[in-house]
C-alpha cells in the first residue's frame, strides 16, 4: 500500500483516497483532482465525502461502528480505513489486522504497527470497509433516478372517493329538487295536502346526505392512513436495503423533515386529489346550471371566481412564508427532544437539564406565537372570502328578484339558483384552495423521492461534455430550516455572473449544480441530459467549483507556460509580481497569504479546457487593482476555452460578462 504524505493538516482524507485509489485500481490521482471535487473545511473531510469521492472512483466504503474489543475479535482481513482520533481532531488512516495489532499506513507519520491497548487510547470507534467496484458487470442492477416515479396511487380508491363526492352532490341535487317541487306545488295548487310526504321524504333525503357525508370523512380518513403507512413502508424498505453509507448523505434536518412530506402526500392522494377533480366537475355542471336559468348569473360567477382566486392567492402566499417559519420551530423542537432525551439517558447535571428545558420552553413560545400570529390573519382572509362570497350570493337573489318582476324567471328557480350559487361557491373554495397546494405536494414528492433513490444514480456512458447551456427546470430545496429554491427555472449560457443579495442561494446553487449537494440531480440540466444521468466520474472531472476558501490548488509553472501566449504568460509574471510573487518561484502552500492563493487558483484554471467552471467570489482577496486586469485581461481566456459562472461582491465586475442573472428576481 502506497502512502501519500499530506501537504496540510487536515489533508488525511485526501492522501487515504489515492493510496485506495492506487492499490485497487492502478491509478494515479493527484491530489488537484480530488481537490476539485471536494469542499474541504478547516477540520477535513467527514466520513460521507470520503465515501463519495471514493464511490466515483469505483470504490465502495462503508462505515461501521465497534468497540476497540470487537474490533480485536472480529475476523477482518484485507485493508480498511480506521478514524482515529488524535489531537483533538479525528484523522484517516488504512489500516491491516493482524491477530496482536494491526498495522497502520499513516499519511502523517508514515508505516507502524501498533498493538491493541496503544491503539485503544486513540482509536475513534469507527472503521470503514473497503470494496472495489465492478462496473463492467452486465448483470449490474442501475436504478435510473429520472424514470423512477411513485406508483402508489390507488385508482380504485381514488375513483371510489370521487363517486362519493358527486353521489353526495346528487343528493343534494334530489333534495333541492324536492324543495322547488314543494314551492311550485303550493304556489300553484294552493293545496298543502302533500306537504306532510314531501317533508318526510326531503328529510330522509338529507339523512342521507349526511350519511354520505361521514362515509366520505371516514373513507377520507382511512385512505390518509393507508397512505402514510405504504409511503412510511416504502421508506423503510428502501432503508432497510441501503448500504450505511447513505445515512450520512443528507442533513439530519432532511430526515426530521421525512414525516411532514410523508403527512402532504398522504393528505393529497387521500383526499385533495379527489376533491380537485370532483370540485371540477361540480363547479362546471352548477355553473351550466346556473348559466341555463339566467345568462346574466354567468358574469357574477366570473367575478366570484375572480374575487376567490385573488384571496385564496393571498392566502396562500401567507401560508407559505409561515409553513417556512413554522418547520424551523418545528425542526428545533424535535432537535431540543432528541438532545434531551439523550440526556436524560446518559447523564445528570440539574443545570444542564435546566438549560436544555429552558431552550425548549423558549422553543415552544416561539412556535406558539408565530401559529398564532399567522392564524390570526389566515382567519381575516377566510372572512373576507365569506364576506365576498355573501355579497354575490345576495347580488344573486337582488338580480333574481329584477328578473322575477320582469317574468324571466320563477320564484322557485330564483331559490334554487340561490342555493345553486352556494354549493358552486364551496366547491370553488375547495378547487382553488387545494389547486394551490399543488406546490407543496410536488417539493415534497422530490424531496421523498431523493430519500428512496439518492444512492442509485444510473451510470450512463457519457465521458465527455463540452456545455453549451445549463438548465434549472423545476429546482426545489430545502435546507431543513427554509426553502432556498421552490420550483426554479432558469437557463444559464457561458459567461454568467450571478448576483443577488447574500442569503439569496448563489453559493447553493453551484453546489447544486456541481451536485455536491445531490438534491438537484434531476432538475439540472447540462446540454438537455439531466445531472442523473452523467457518469459520477465524468462529472467530478468536467465541474469546477471554487469558492472564496477553496485550499491552495497543485500548480506547475511549465504547464502554464504552455497553455498561455508568450503575450499572456508577461501580463501574468507581472501580476504575480505585484502580489509578491516572481518568476517561476517554486510554491510553499502553507505561506501563501489568501489574495496569493486565490491568485494562483484562477492561474490553475488557465491552463483547463472544456470545463464548467463555478466560481464563487474565487477574487475577493485579490489586491483589487490586480482582480480588474484579471477580469480584463485574463478571464476571457476562461470564457474562450470553458464555461465559466461567476458571483462576487463587487457588482461592478458583471460588465465583464455577457450575461447576467440576478438570482432574487428569479425566485
Amino acid at each position: 500500500m502506497k502512502i501519500y504524505y499530506q501537504e496540510s493538516e487536515h489533508d488525511c482524507g485526501v492522501s487515504v483516497t489515492r493510496s485506495l485509489i492506487n492499490h485497487f485500481l492502478k491509478k494515479e490521482v493527484s491530489r488537484t483532482e480530488l481537490f476539485d471535487q471536494l469542499n474541504i473545511r478547516d477540520r477535513g473531510i467527514s466520513i460521507f465525502e470520503l465515501e463519495s469521492i471514493n464511490k466515483k472512483y469505483g470504490i465502495h466504503l462503508e462505515a461501521y461502528k465497534l468497540s476497540i474489543k470487537e474490533l480485536q475479535q472480529n475476523p477482518l482481513t484485507g485493508f480498511f480505513v480506521m478514524l482515529l482520533y488524535r489531537n483533538n481532531s479525528e484523522h484517516f488512516v488504512i489500516a491491516k489486522k493482524y491477530r496482536s495489532s494491526c498495522l497502520l499506513y499513516d499519511s502523517e507519520l508514515g508505516r507502524f504497527r501498533v498493538n491493541y491497548q496503544q491503539l485503544a487510547s486513540i482509536f475513534s470507534g469507527k472503521i470503514l470497509l473497503v470494496e472495489k467496484i465492478d462496473s463492467s458487470s452486465k448483470s449490474r442492477i442501475v436504478v435510473n433516478y429520472a424514470e423512477k416515479e411513485l406508483s402508489i396511487l390507488k385508482l380504485p380508491r381514488w375513483i371510489r372517493n370521487i363517486s362519493l363526492e358527486l353521489v353526495a352532490f346528487g343528493i343534494l341535487i334530489v333534495s333541492f329538487a324536492i324543495n322547488k317541487l314543494i314551492f311550485e306545488d303550493v304556489i300553484q295548487s294552493h293545496h298543502w295536502g302533500n306537504i306532510g310526504s314531501i317533508l318526510f321524504f326531503s328529510v330522509l333525503v338529507i339523512f342521507i346526505w349526511s350519511l354520505v357525508e361521514y362515509l366520505k370523512s371516514i373513507y377520507y380518513l382511512k385512505d390518509k392512513q393507508w397512505y402514510f403507512k405504504e409511503l412510511y413502508r416504502l421508506l423503510l424498505e428502501r432503508l432497510e436495503r441501503k448500504k450505511n453509507y447513505f445515512f450520512s448523505k443528507l442533513a439530519k434536518n432532511q430526515y426530521l423533515l421525512a414525516q411532514e412530506y410523508i403527512e402532504t402526500i398522504s393528505l393529497f392522494y387521500s383526499e385533495l386529489l379527489s376533491t380537485i377533480v370532483s370540485g371540477i366537475l361540480i363547479s362546471l355542471l352548477v355553473s351550466c346550471y346556473l348559466t341555463y336559468l339566467q345568462p346574466y348569473f354567468l358574469v357574477l360567477i366570473v367575478v366570484s371566481m375572480l374575487f376567490k382566486s385573488v384571496s385564496f392567492y393571498l392566502l396562500h402566499k401567507l401560508d407559505s412564508s409561515g409553513i417556512e417559519r413554522l418547520l424551523k420551530h418545528k425542526v428545533g423542537i424535535q432537535k431540543l427532544i432528541f438532545k434531551l432525551n439523550k440526556f436524560l439517558k446518559y447523564e445528570w447535571d440539574f443545570s444542564k437539564f435546566s438549560f436544555l428545558n429552558s431552550v425548549l420552553g423558549a422553543e415552544l413560545t416561539e412556535w406558539q406565537l408565530t401559529d398564532s400570529f399567522f392564524q390570526s390573519r389566515r382567519v381575516l382572509l377566510l372572512k373576507l372570502n365569506f364576506f365576498l362570497t355573501q355579497v354575490i350570493n345576495c347580488s344573486i337573489y337582488f338580480l333574481g328578484a329584477y328578473l322575477y318582476f320582469q317574468n324571466t324567471i320563477s320564484i322557485s328557480n330564483l331559490i334554487m339558483a340561490g342555493i345553486a350559487y352556494m354549493q358552486l361557491s364551496s366547491a370553488l373554495d375547495r378547487v382553488i384552495l387545494n389547486a394551490l397546494n399543488w406546490a407543496k405536494y410536488s417539493n415534497s414528492v422530490t424531496q421523498y423521492k431523493h430519500l428512496l433513490f439518492n444512492d442509485n444514480l444510473p451510470s450512463l456512458s457519457i465521458q465527455s461534455l463540452k456545455a453549451k447551456v445549463i438548465e434549472l427546470k423545476r429546482l426545489s430545496y430545502h435546507n431543513g430550516e427554509k426553502s432556498i429554491f421552490n420550483n426554479l427555472n432558469l437557463s444559464i449560457f457561458p459567461s454568467t455572473f450571478i448576483y443577488g443579495p447574500s442569503g439569496v442561494g448563489k453559493s447553493t446553487l453551484y453546489k447544486l449544480i456541481s451536485a455536491k449537494l445531490p438534491d438537484g440531480v434531476n432538475s439540472i440540466f447540462i446540454n438537455g441530459v439531466s445531472l442523473s444521468n452523467l457518469w459520477e466520474s465524468s462529472l467530478n472531472t468536467v465541474i469546477i467549483y471554487q469558492h472564496s476558501k477553496t485550499e491552495p490548488l497543485e500548480f506547475d509553472w511549465v504547464r502554464l507556460k504552455q497553455s498561455l501566449s508568450e503575450k499572456e504568460l508577461e501580463l501574468v509574471l507581472d501580476l504575480a509580481s505585484q502580489i509578491d510573487i516572481y518568476d517561476y518561484q517554486p510554491l510553499r502552500t502553507t505561506e501563501l497569504s489568501d489574495g496569493q492563493r486565490q491568485f494562483f487558483n484562477f492561474l490553475y484554471l488557465c491552463t483547463l479546457k472544456d470545463k464548467i467552471l463555478l466560481l464563487d467570489e474565487t477574487t475577493s482577496h485579490i489586491n483589487s487593482v490586480v482582480r480588474k486586469v484579471v477580469f480584463r485581461k485574463l478571464f476571457p481566456i476562461l470564457f474562450e476555452r470553458n464555461f465559466v459562472i461567476c458571483s462576487e461582491h463587487n457588482l461592478e465586475l458583471k460588465d465583464f460578462f455577457t450575461h447576467q442573472i440576478d438570482l432574487s428576481e428569479k425566485l
